[in-house]
């Protein structure tokens, strides 16, 4: 079956559809058992793709797994067909990343697309290993937080800014690189701002967002930077 495109549904927002067809109440939803299945898939042959930027997704994965406190759990699924979350490594196409959703066999699928060459795009981003797996990063945990359901924000303090925005890019991923000595610190280093944990805590507890206004992009189901 041909894959179509639908109108982004947060990856919460099938949780609670999945759990409300099985007769689960929301606590129940927010219940550490209720897991995303996720699949990362292996870039060999994109350009910039490195074998440990898929450890830096599942760093990603983690990061915003210890921001729900409990209330989301990302587990590998045994095959692409059964992830809910599908990371893919994309070749060159002037974005850092992006997120788009697709029914698939009847099921939405949401496709998070990250581009190991970006840091090419300065050549400062060249020069640092450690800077280079710190954008790949990032940009991971970006795109993620759209997956997940969190729009962009327009503080440049939060992982969700919109480069829409302006704002000085280089140092949107240098205030990172700055708390890193070794890419291990990774794990224990959150991307995310008190902000965005708020925001999560509110779309998990079922709160309306704000919406933030922010340049246009071709279709509505897609989220880009």
């Amino acid at each position: 079956m041909r894959a179509r495109y639908v109108v982004v549904v947060p990856v919460i927002a099938l949780i609670a559809a999945g759990a409300a067809g099985l007769g689960l109440s929301q606590r129940d939803v927010e219940a550490p058992e209720n897991v995303v299945p996720y699949f990362i898939s292996d870039g060999t042959g994109i350009p910039g793709f490195e074998a440990q930027d898929r450890e830096l997704a599942r760093m990603a994965l983690d990061d915003w797994a210890r921001a729900s406190n409990g209330r989301l759990r990302f587990e590998e699924a045994r095959s692409e067909q059964e992830a809910t979350v599908r990371l893919i490594w994309a070749s060159p196409s002037g974005l850092y990343g992006e997120m788009r959703q697709i029914i698939d066999a009847g099921q939405v699928r949401t496709l998070v697309y990250v581009t190991p060459s970006a840091t090419d795009q300065d050549p400062a981003f060249r020069r640092d290993p450690l800077l280079r797996d710190t954008i790949v990063y990032l940009t991971c945990v970006h795109e993620l937080g759209h997956a997940i359901g969190l729009p962009h924000t327009r503080e440049f303090a939060d992982i969700m800014y919109s480069f829409g925005f302006g704002g000085d890019i280089v140092e949107y991923f240098m205030r990172y690189r700055r708390r890193i000595t070794m890419r291990a610190d990774i794990a224990s280093q959150s991307a995310l701002s008190d902000n965005d944990r708020s925001v999560l805590g509110a779309l998990l507890a079922g709160a309306p967002l704000p919406i933030v206004p922010r340049r246009p992009v071709p279709d509505d189901n897609r989220t880009d930077r």
